[in-house]
């Protein structure tokens, strides 16, 4: 299996771009290049209606609302996601993102099932025990069919002897197909950012995030917009982030040749 490399209603800002100034009296080559940096306000609209959102942790629903079991900080198990029933991506296979606390659970477990409650992917890994955002990827062999919703669960297993304690979110996702009028738009689009507004335009979230979360070091600020304009805590933008469910696919030797004596 291998890694997938991911505003209210209406409020898209354009795209700004510095003006270059240019001095007629200096010769080309000796005219400074500047290379302006791209900036998008960057916002996901809510839905049109705030029938079936969830009122729940970070858009996902979390379990032992009494209290944590193996985590701890201000922020709890978060799915990043927005508070609604469930998203969308255009991606055969997405990545999905949950902020995971500090904890000291033994492993992590990631559950994803079809509308009739048959199991599409499960794995189960190692976590990171500092905070930080936890990217679950669905390899080449899971693919999520057009039209179909899929329920999935991000649960931290916090004791290897009772199986009752652990702490959860989860959400939905449904598969759509871009327009031809987008995936013109998209195709035209120059810049990642500009292929990330064009996304969060139509709704489409999950593919708004991979986008956005690919560029998170050079672009935090668009990162920590966008996640706030759905209701999550901006400060998750700027924590690490951890690929998961990565299986090494081993070469095999060729055998088609003859060694060479």
């Amino acid at each position: 299996m291998t890694m997938k490399a991911l505003p209210l209603f209406g409020l898209v800002a354009g795209l700004l771009s510095p003006t270059v100034a240019s001095v007629a009296n200096i010769p080309p080559q000796n005219s400074p290049k500047i290379q302006p940096q791209m900036q998008i306000s960057l916002e996901f609209p809510p839905a049109p209606t705030r029938a079936g959102a969830q009122d729940s942790a970070g858009g996902g629903t979390r379990g032992n609302d009494d209290g944590s079991i193996c985590t701890k900080g201000e922020i709890p198990l978060t799915a990043l996601i927005p508070n609604e029933t469930e998203t969308e991506t255009v991606s055969p296979h997405p990545d999905l993102f949950v902020f995971v606390p500090e904890n000291t659970a033994q492993q992590g477990q990631f559950t994803m099932v079809d509308e009739a409650g048959n199991d599409v992917y499960i794995e189960t890994f190692d976590l990171p025990e500092k905070a930080g955002i936890v990217q679950i990827s669905l390899p080449e062999t899971v693919s999520l069919e057009v039209g179909q919703t899929y329920e999935w669960i991000f649960t931290l297993l916090c004791s290897t002897s009772d199986p009752n304690k652990v702490e959860f979110v989860k959400g939905k996702i449904k598969r759509t197909e871009l327009s031809e009028d987008l995936k013109t738009k998209i195709e035209a689009a120059k810049e990642p950012l500009e292929q990330a507004k064009l996304y969060a335009q139509e709704r489409i979230w999950q593919d708004t995030l991979m986008i956005v979360a690919q560029l998170r070091e050079s672009h935090s600020a668009e990162l920590q917009q966008l996640l706030e304009s759905v209701g999550l805590n901006g400060m998750i933008a700027s924590l690490p982030l951890t690929p998961c469910c990565v299986e090494e696919v081993e070469e095999k030797p060729s055998s088609s040749q003859p060694e060479n004596n």
